[in-house]
């Protein structure tokens, strides 16, 4: 049996049944996370290029686009929804691979999902094989594309979206092994799209060719069928150090579902050791923005180099740098979506701050680990080792945590009740007879 079969057979097999509680309390953790960042995004300018071009475009009302009670055909609400999910990136994250799982993987889903009125049960269950296979296949590629200039999420996304819809669709193995070679074929998007309307771009197409893969070879669509395997074109187009072991490794009895990050800053996951330690150092040392002399920081070079922007333009930009997230994390003890705004980075005390950061590229940290001293006026020096930042599976977000996130991005569109009523649903999503429950309350405001 070839990898991509071994792999294709799990999509199709795997049940609910055999999932470990903590592996369905962390999709119902995904999920809730998920409508909190995608409500959030209602009103991003980019979105509403996107959502005004498919409504301009028409076709049947299959699946809806949350926040606006607007539906659209599955593809272009699985394009919305995933940029949506995506827009603030604040959405979940994978440290290991690099990627953001559900933006792409629960976007393509939910439309399907929608139009085929499936049950919370079945909806576990793709959720499930996508994420498995996302970060699986995530692992098999290694680092090198990453640091290359592919975007993971981009590229891993579409293959969680396809074994998720595949899923749902109840394909065969030869089917899914199938949408697994689509996937493959339309995969791409680059790291230079960060901190531009791009970037959340990537997991919204990822989310619509997932679901088109699927939906293709459920059709008797023609792809090559062993995608995963070595010497395959994917694997030498996008890795040197292609590892197929990886895919198969512990599968269906380890679940790197358990090991995805939720972030509780609003910023790139690289960022977050650095936030983390700041926001603990002024917390401890009841530091004042006035009275620093120098920030000096310490960390992983790729960390570095991805947010080593010392004057970002714009909030977008600001998401990515390491002196705009070192200033706000000082100044406010936060790093709320609200604070990574146009008029923040051009206010003259955080652009004061930001001048004072010193980073430094060490070989001896880890992704998730940064060093930090606090030089003061007079001289004194506070210093903090952060290892792994709160949301980092080492340190985890509960999901009353996530519901407290959740709730200040989506009680913005829904009001209180519905918003409680999310809550309920998502505890218990396993449960429900149609996940078409759970997206009827996420249109607008229904006061």
């Amino acid at each position: 049996m070839t990898y991509t079969e071994e792999m294709s057979r799990f999509i199709k097999d795997a049940r609910i049944e055999d999932f470990p509680k903590d592996v369905i309390e962390a999709t119902r953790k995904c999920v809730l996370d998920w409508i909190g960042v995608t409500l959030g995004a209602v009103g991003d300018p980019a979105v509403l290029l996107v959502k005004d071009m498919v409504q301009d475009m028409g076709g049947k009302e299959q699946a809806s686009i949350l926040g606006y009670g607007v539906r659209v055909t599955m593809p272009y609400a699985a394009l919305v929804n995933g940029m949506m999910a995506h827009t603030l990136d604040y959405d979940d994250a994978h440290s290991g691979v690099r990627t953001h799982p559900s933006a792409p993987l629960v976007s393509a889903i939910l439309a399907a999902g929608e139009y085929l009125g499936c049950s919370g049960k079945d909806f576990v269950e793709a959720f499930v094989v996508g994420c498995e296979v996302t970060l699986r296949v995530g692992y098999a590629l290694g680092r090198t594309y990453y640091e290359t200039g592919w975007h993971p999420t981009s590229i891993l996304g579409r293959f969680g979206a396809a074994a998720g819809v595949s899923r749902l669709l109840g394909l065969t193995v030869d089917q899914v092994s199938m949408a697994l070679g689509l996937a493959a074929t339309q995969a791409g998007g680059l790291r230079d799209a960060f901190g531009t309307m791009t970037k959340p771009f990537h997991a919204g197409k990822a989310a619509m060719d997932g679901l088109l893969a699927a939906i293709l070879a459920r059709k008797g669509f023609t792809a090559p069928m062993d995608i995963l395997d070595p010497g395959s074109g994917f694997a030498r187009v996008f890795s040197p150090e292609y590892e197929p072991e990886s895919l198969l490794r512990g599968l269906g009895t380890r679940y790197e579902t358990l090991e995805v990050n939720f972030k509780p800053y609003a910023a790139c996951l690289l960022l977050h050791p650095v936030i983390d330690g700041l926001i603990t150092l002024r917390q401890q040392q009841r530091l004042e923005p006035e009275s620093i002399e120098e920030i000096r920081i310490d960390i992983a070079p790729l960390n570095l180099q991805v947010t080593g922007n010392p004057a970002p333009k714009d909030g977008k930009q600001a998401k990515f740098s390491l002196h705009m997230a070192a200033a706000l994390a000082l100044t406010y003890g936060l790093a709320t979506e609200s604070l990574f705004t146009d008029r923040m980075v051009h206010d003259p005390r955080i652009k004061a701050l930001m001048g004072k950061v010193k980073a430094v590229a060490n070989d001896a940290l880890s992704e998730t680990e940064t060093r930090i001293t606090v030089v003061a006026k007079d001289c004194q020096e506070r210093s903090i080792h952060i290892v792994a930042p709160k949301g980092d599976p080492r340190n985890p977000l509960t999901f009353e945590d996530i519901v407290e996130k959740a709730r200040g991005l989506a009680t913005t569109v829904l009001s209180d009740r519905d918003f409680e009523q999310v809550v309920v649903l998502t505890r218990s999503m396993d449960e429900l007879d149609t996940i078409v429950k759970l997206v009827n309350l996420c249109g607008p405001d229904r006061r």
